[in-house]
């Protein structure tokens, strides 16, 4: 199979062979593949690792290992495919591994180009919201709404967690920027345009949109995870305290800064999914591939990058250098060179 093999100094399309699922994994034959910002991190932060990049993958299951009964040849899916691990698990090929629970059962409503944007991202918002904030999910919704701020709501992360916190019955107070469209379009209950604030200014109309909203505590999503997004965020729940969850490593010396009233409730850690959050995301992966057909919750914006595989160091080089906001970048695997 034609794969891109990924290391600190390349990416190259090369061929190796098609992989085999183990127990309770289904191999997946690719039709579109979806690209996040760890596909060009890791390389360069792990020293020494090479392999397939790429965790979003949407197609047909080609095969099952022992164990599983609720996919089969055939079936339409998508998939968040684990991280670091094994070549077999790469995204970025024809032919994917996945664990059956971080497969998403797909209708005939969705594209495979919508469908590959989802499954990473869509984790991530499920577990901050709900793992590390322990705010209720759609089959626990409140009475009343809840408010939570989803700081960069217009990123892809951002606007997942809009969409499963309005589904949640969650009051969501989005921070975005030139993007602020998306958030809106999708429900949130009010946008909040950071350009032009200085980051006290920013806490000042945070704090704002919070008063009165009948909270014992508050709970923010910090997509961005910025030194400045943090201490902001802190700075805004510090008066009736509150709890505050982000994305990135990077953030954790503005962690360390937060006002003794905000717990920081730690990263998202995505990969959770394949470990102690299992159950969890099996359980919600199945109810999102409804949802999708529902007309409950769609994929983000994304841009097809033409030439298939061959054009993933092109589309991560552009990734890299900041060029993709508010969309996901996607290749179609028929497009792929000979």
């Amino acid at each position: 199979m034609r794969a891109v093999w990924s290391t600190k100094t390349s990416r190259v399309l090369t061929k190796l062979p098609v992989p085999s699922p183990s127990a309770n994994e289904v191999l997946i034959r690719n039709v579109a593949v979806a690209s996040n910002p760890k596909d060009w991190k890791y390389p360069i932060w792990y020293p020494g690792w090479e392999s397939v990049e790429g965790n979003d993958v949407a197609g047909y299951i080609e095969g099952v290992g022992s164990g599983v009964a609720a996919l089969k040849p055939g079936d339409k899916v998508a998939a968040y495919t684990k991280m670091r691990t094994d070549q077999k698990y790469g995204g970025y090929a024809e032919f994917s591994v996945s664990p059956a629970t971080t497969v998403i059962p797909l209708g005939p409503k969705v594209s495979f180009e919508e469908a590959c944007t989802l499954p990473l991202a869509f984790m991530t918002a499920a577990i901050g919201l709900y793992k590390r904030l322990g705010l209720p999910t759609p089959e626990n919704r409140p009475p009343s709404p809840i408010p939570v701020v989803i700081y960069g709501a217009s990123s892809v992360v951002g606007s997942y967690a809009v969409q499963l916190a309005k589904l949640s019955n969650l009051r969501v107070i989005g921070i975005a920027g030139a993007s602020a469209d998306i958030p809106r379009e999708l429900g949130a209950d009010e946008v909040i345009d950071y350009r032009g604030k200085t980051p006290s200014q920013l806490a000042s109309a945070i704090g704002d949109a919070l008063d009165g909203q009948g909270s014992s505590a508050h709970y923010a999503f910090d997509c961005i995870s910025t030194a400045d997004s943090v201490l902001t965020l802190g700075k805004a729940l510090e008066h009736q305290g509150g709890y505050l969850t982000t994305v990135l490593e990077s953030a954790e010396e503005a962690v360390s800064q937060l006002p003794k009233s905000v717990t920081h409730v730690g990263r998202t850690a995505v990969r959770t999914a394949h470990g102690e959050n299992e159950e969890f995301a099996d359980h919600l992966y199945k109810q999102l591939g409804a949802w999708i057909e529902e007309g409950k919750f769609r994929g983000s914006k994304f841009r097809v990058m033409p030439g298939g595989l061959q054009a993933v160091d092109e589309g991560l080089r552009i990734l890299q250098d900041g060029e993709v906001r508010g969309f996901k970048l996607v290749y179609r695997i028929a497009e792929t060179p000979p």
